[in-house]
């Protein structure tokens, strides 16, 4: 499809569809546009399905402000002036309207998900997880508020049965699952669990004919509620042209793009819109193209600009005039596709006279054997010999890299930080708090900030967790600070002090700490446990320096759990107040959230991730079962990227961390 359509099409409305049934049931889009998922959120359109499926006896009509279809009973007048982009559409024919009118399963009315009406979607997740599904409707009754949906061909349990019940006569959002107990629906059990990253189908079938269906969203929030219209919808394509990027990196290069190579009869098909060439693996395994040199005389240094592809490495063999200049295999690439400097083969100095024939013959490749590369490549550039290597070595910021979760800007306030945890208490979160705070300190940049660190400040032990399980939890909270500060590095001046067993030292030390603030260097506590430590620094410090300290809380759990000091009792210490949402509500997970650290490859990811499990296995509390949380270190989260003078986040997400801490890796 045209890219320049596929950007009209935004405007749907214009395009004057008239009310043929024909039109008005069939695809606007092709199976090229994919929708693009981005820190963790992603909204579609529902006419921009990319194919109808078991759709013989019911199918999804198009209904715009010139596009109004005519299939049997319909009672509804349109409602697409609300709509989001003005266009929705609607399964027909509707033939339950009421409560009275005929239920014939498998016709008007389908509880069996994926068996009637099915619509497709292309979406593109790179943050897996489990997603929540929103969906906008518009229902006049009580037959015509229930929707399936399903992912890549399966139909899960909490894909079924949408429900809407409020919100009647006019455009709703929801994600409500009709149970036996609750027939209008239980709120946050409508999502589907994605546990890969890549290009994903996403369905929804019909579960009562006469449904008016204008968009959805897939999002990882799960305290997220849709406004309005709801989120800006956000395409793959059309693709920034690496190939021009490159080609226009010297003035003096002369190019071939494919669009001068013929298609015809080669085996070679044109994908992604035009971007590049491909070759179909359900048609064959090669192909051959060859064009003429149209340029004058001279030597040059010789560029083939391939894509990279996870599912396989191709291979592509350069030949002029018959002779073989060389063979190129781009390499495996961690996402779909990849382009850039190491997708290039270089040739240098190469001797070519107008009229040259260059043939370009790809095989395609394959890491499993199961699935296909498809030896996409976008042309051949022709540089000045001496140039090759740095028209190579182009900068190129391709969409996925766009869209990739980009690590919070790292802005952190003047002055130093310190972190008073628990992890001796019955709540073992401590344990995943500590290990991102000091790992995120350490990605920003920052671990020279941090000059106090204590654990286990919970000073007097409660009937909940007994004297031998808290032994052990000052072994592990001493553990998690000593191991994370040794892999991670950058800590060696810092003694990680245990509040209760060494609280004398622990004291004196956080006394020392503010005592050493001024206006320009104040201190910033980080509330990670009770106030009690906090309290008897306070009051072995000098007043005076009290008005530079700050105080970063999240939970009145904390706050209120002083057995010597309250919460207001801190305060009347002339100390400021800094209070953000609780971090539980985004940092503490389900434990699959964090299956990319468990996997990764580098040691230190895993590390962080082991304590959080330790945490999710514990046998004194069961709150935290199927749970992976690091809700503390949200304060941090919010200190790094700016607190209460640079606008830091107040409610950071796992893909915030995971971003902060990959990206110090790979750099």
């Amino acid at each position: 499809m045209n890219i320049k359509r596929v950007i009209l099409l935004c405007m749907i409305f214009n395009l004057n569809l008239t009310a043929q049934t024909t039109a008005l049931n069939a695809p606007i889009l092709d199976d090229k546009v994919t929708f693009m998922e981005n820190n963790g959120m992603v909204a579609v359109e529902a006419e921009y399905f990319y194919k109808q499926s078991k759709s013989v006896v019911r199918q999804w009509y198009i209904t715009a402000k010139n596009a109004i279809a005519k299939v049997g009973q319909d009672e509804d007048i349109p409602h697409h002036k609300d709509a989001s982009n003005k266009t929705y559409v609607e399964i027909l024919p509707d033939t339950r309207v009421t409560h009275s009118d005929t239920l014939v399963k498998g016709e008007n009315f389908s509880n069996k998900a994926g068996e009637l009406g099915i619509l497709h979607y292309k979406v593109r997740i790179n943050d897996p997880g489990r997603y929540y599904v929103w969906a906008r409707a518009f229902s006049t009754g009580s037959e015509d508020n229930g929707l399936h949906v399903g992912l890549n061909g399966k139909w899960p349990e909490h894909g079924q049965r949408m429900q809407w019940c409020k919100g009647k006569n006019k455009w709703t959002w929801e994600s409500k699952q009709r149970t036996k107990e609750e027939h209008c629906g239980v709120p946050k059990e409508i999502y589907l669990d994605i546990d890969k990253a890549g290009t994903h189908d996403i369905q929804f079938s019909m579960r009562e004919d006469g449904f008016e269906f204008d968009k959805f969203i897939l999002t990882k929030d799960s305290t997220y509620v849709p406004k309005d219209e709801g989120l800006k919808v956000t395409t793959l394509w059309p693709l920034r042209s690496y190939f021009k990027q490159v080609g226009a990196s010297n003035i003096d290069n002369k190019t071939l793009p494919i669009d001068d190579f013929p298609i015809k009869g080669t085996g070679f098909y044109k994908h992604a819109g035009g971007y590049w060439l491909g070759i179909n693996p359900n048609k064959q395994k090669e192909a051959e193209t060859t064009t003429a040199f149209t340029f004058k005389n001279g030597n040059y240094d010789l560029v083939f600009a391939a894509v990279g592809e996870n599912d396989g490495q191709s291979e592509f063999t350069i030949r002029i005039n018959g002779k073989k200049l060389g063979t190129f295999k781009p390499p495996l690439s961690k996402d779909v596709f990849e382009e850039g400097e190491n997708n290039n083969a270089l040739w240098e100095n190469v001797k070519l006279k107008k009229g040259d024939k260059i043939t370009v013959r790809a095989k395609i490749g394959s890491a499993d054997r199961k699935e296909w590369a498809r030896a996409r490549w976008s042309g051949i550039i022709f540089t000045p010999v001496g140039k090759g290597k740095n028209v190579i070595k182009t900068p190129f910021k391709s969409n996925l890299d766009m869209v990739k979760n980009a690590a919070p800007v790292i802005k952190p306030p003047l002055g130093r930080i310190v972190v008073v945890a628990d992890g001796n208490s019955p709540d073992p979160d401590d344990l995943g708090g500590t290990a991102v705070s000091i790992a995120l300190l350490r990605a920003a940049g920052l671990e020279d900030k941090l000059v106090h660190y204590s654990h286990s400040c919970d000073l007097i032990r409660v009937n909940r967790i007994s004297e031998k399980a808290e032994i052990e939890r000052h072994a592990l909270m001493q553990s998690v600070c000593d191991v994370t500060a040794r892999r991670w590095g950058g800590f060696d001046t810092l003694k990680f002090l245990d509040a209760k067993w060494d609280m004398d030292e622990t004291i004196k030390d956080l006394a020392k700490a503010i005592n050493a603030s001024t206006a320009n260097d104040p201190l910033w506590i980080i509330e990670a446990g009770e106030p009690d430590i906090i309290g008897f620094a306070l009051k072995a410090s000098s007043k005076d320096k009290h008005k530079f300290v700050k105080v970063v809380t999240h939970h009145p759990a904390n706050d209120d759990a002083g057995d010597f000091y309250t919460w207001q009792q801190i305060l009347d210490f002339g100390v400021e107040e800094v209070r953000i949402p609780d971090q539980n509500i985004k940092l503490k997970v389900n434990i699959a959230e964090w299956d990319w650290a468990r996997d990764h490859k580098d040691p230190r990811v895993q590390q962080v991730w082991t304590y959080g499990k330790l945490a999710e296995v514990d046998d004194v509390v069961k709150f935290q079962k199927g749970k992976w949380d690091c809700s503390d270190a949200g304060m941090i989260l919010y200190w790094i990227t700016g607190a209460n003078v640079n606008d830091g986040l107040k409610q950071g997400t796992v893909a915030d961390v995971k971003s902060i801490l990959l990206n110090y890796i790979e750099k």
